[in-house]
């Protein structure tokens, strides 16, 4: 089983199924959203619960430096921040709409790498940023005009947030039993958005109330595998790998709202825009 585990390809084979299932079940779940700060922390916290039980199947190890310690604090800061966001994002957009916009992220990081890290001028990868910009921009394209919804902004927000993140918290898994770093990076942000907004318990078991029960923990669990399965793939194999294939996530949510749901508006664009992604986040990590 732990050799199963090991195996980069089974890593990236769950990731892709899990952000399938989640983008779904996620979408039936919170249609009866009546507050994204409780709907957020509810996700946090079963999250968190489902990678309890995942503890087991990593090495424990915890890091002996206090600066790695305080680097996760300032990072778990930003995550509730675009977590909070994502859950509204997510809850306004489509899957594949959504899937599409995460890679802004990436984006982000090259021009953080080239201002603030004097990283070399590669043509490529500014090709790269450049196809991803456009396929955005070409799925924001509706009825010969540009769409720019709050929904919209809040990913783009999200995810320049998040590449913030990630500059900071570079490699800071590796010190820690990967189901643990996961529970700290969504049960530290869920006390801090209870705290700003004076959730009570009184109040996430309203909240719960409104839910399809069934979706929301399946959307949990889900999420819990999307996170240890990202972060474990790139463990184990190389970014230049990993990157395009979870870049394959828009293309399949666009398939599956076109054979689930018989969404077929802006198909072609939306799978024009996924290559585009695509061959873009290769150039970016060739």
């Amino acid at each position: 089983m732990m050799k199963i585990l090991n195996l980069w390809q089974i890593q990236v084979f769950i990731y892709l199924i899990s952000a399938c299932i989640f983008a779904r079940t996620f979408k039936l779940a919170n249609r009866d959203m009546k507050d994204a700060n409780a709907l957020t922390v509810l996700l946090e916290l079963f999250t968190a619960l489902f990678a309890i039980f995942l503890i087991p199947l990593f090495e424990i190890k915890f890091p002996g430096e206090i600066k790695v310690y305080i680097i996760l604090l300032i990072t778990t800061l930003i995550y509730a921040i675009t977590d909070r966001l994502n859950i509204e994002a997510r809850y306004g957009l489509k899957p594949s709409t959504f899937s599409m916009l995460k890679q802004l992220s990436t984006v982000f990081m090259i021009i953080f790498g080239l201002v603030f890290l004097k990283e070399k001028f590669v043509p490529l990868k500014v090709i790269g940023a450049l196809l991803i910009i456009l396929s955005n921009l070409l799925i924001s394209y509706d009825n010969g005009k540009f769409e720019f919804n709050k929904y919209f902004l809040m990913a783009f927000i999200s995810n320049f947030l998040f590449a913030v993140a990630m500059l900071i918290n570079v490699n800071i898994s590796d010190y820690f039993n990967l189901a643990i770093y996961t529970i700290i990076t969504v049960s530290v942000p869920a006390i801090i958005i209870s705290l700003f907004n004076r959730l009570t318990f009184k109040n996430l078991i309203k909240e719960f109330k409104c839910y399809n029960k069934n979706a929301f923990i399946l959307a949990a669990l889900t999420w819990c595998l999307m996170l240890i399965s990202s972060v474990r793939a790139y463990q184990l194999k190389s970014v230049t790998i990993v990157a395009p294939l979870f870049a394959l996530t828009s293309i399949i949510n666009a398939v599956v709202e076109l054979i689930f749901d018989k969404d077929r508006k802006n198909f072609l664009i939306k799978i024009i825009s996924g290559i585009l992604i695509i061959v873009g986040v290769i150039l970016i990590k060739l």
